[in-house]
């Protein structure tokens, strides 16, 4: 298989370095996507499989993101083609969630912009 066929999930042979065993637990926010993605699957508004290929759709952006950043653009990206809600509802309900707890958007926090400035 030549690298242009490879998913971005598709690392195996590839020289990655030490493997990280120590548990850091998760975030906040990780474990309510984790939980809100258990709720979707047992309720079978989605499976493992769906959630596969939206995050492989990701392309070069998968191998910047972390675990739980991967898992939840996948989620939104099959709701949002389910028709389970629209992007406008999304946007709508984020605003209202970061305006409840006085939230910043997610791309205005310093690890994003930190990470764009990385990019550029």
């Amino acid at each position: 298989m030549s690298d242009t066929t490879k998913l971005p999930s598709d690392i195996g042979g590839e020289h990655a370095g030490p493997v990280d065993t120590l548990d850091h637990g998760m975030r906040h926010w990780e474990r309510q996507a984790n939980a809100f993605r258990s709720v979707v699957q047992m309720t079978k508004l989605t499976c493992t499989d769906e959630l596969r290929r939206a995050a492989e759709e990701l392309g070069s952006r998968y191998k910047d993101m972390e675990y739980f950043e991967i898992t939840t653009s996948a989620m939104r990206t099959v709701l949002l083609e389910k028709g389970v809600f629209t992007e406008q509802e999304l946007q709508a309900k984020m605003a209202e969630v970061r305006a409840r707890f006085n939230v910043p958007d997610e791309m205005e926090s310093p690890v994003k912009k930190g990470a764009s400035m990385v990019q550029k």
